[in-house]
């Protein structure tokens, strides 16, 4: 039985179809792929994503209704978090999620990664989203940009608000610290985010 945020119950013949299966697979696919379960913003950038947002996007209620659909029939899929906490540090984006647990996956031994570690060539107390560390020291920083596109495009009228920050945290590396700085769609493409963690880690190295 599917449930709206005002706990009512949506029959589960109207659910059948109302969500259609190859829909609830699609998610379900994205979800394995990106090693978490992705937000609307993040479907944006996925093949066959969008589709999925101008669907069942239209209102808070029924993007949990599909959500729970997809739990229903798919009920092995990465956890749904919105408060992680790794090595004490909280992770609060699902896009930044995205982004460790793929380097948890792929990264070298070599390389040590800390989360949220200070950066310690900033003149200001200041945390990077990840350090990489070789031979127990910090090397390279990564930045993981949720809500900015690679060519400047906000995801949202939202998100357009958080831009002077971003550039400030962005700022303080120019001329101080080596970064890589990650933005969502590459975050959301599986295979070119393996590509920049694997030109990530390689640069992490020969520093």
């Amino acid at each position: 039985m599917i449930n709206d945020h005002l706990n009512n119950a949506l029959p589960n013949w109207v659910s059948r179809n109302l969500f259609r299966d190859e829909d609830l697979d699609r998610y379900a696919a994205l979800s394995k792929d990106l090693l978490v379960t992705p937000t609307q913003h993040m479907l944006e950038f996925c093949c066959g994503g969008r589709a999925l947002v101008d669907r069942y996007n239209r209102d808070k209620p029924l993007w949990k209704a599909f959500r729970q659909a997809v739990t229903q029939r798919h009920p092995i899929l990465p956890t749904w978090q919105g408060d992680v906490r790794i090595k004490g540090y909280r992770i609060e984006s699902i896009v930044e999620l995205a982004v460790y647990r793929r380097i948890e996956r792929i990264c070298p031994q070599a390389v040590r990664v800390m989360v949220q570690p200070p950066v310690r060539e900033s003149v200001v107390q200041a945390r990077a989203d990840f350090g990489l560390y070789v031979r127990g020291k910090p090397t390279l920083y990564v930045e993981v940009v949720g809500t900015v596109t690679r060519d400047g495009r906000s995801v949202s009228e939202d998100a357009e608000g958080l831009r002077n920050a971003i550039e400030e945290r962005l700022l303080r590396y120019v001329g101080a610290a080596p970064v890589e700085v990650l933005h969502i769609d590459e975050v959301c493409d599986p295979a070119t985010l393996t590509t920049r963690l694997g030109q990530a880690f390689a640069r992490a190295q020969a520093l």
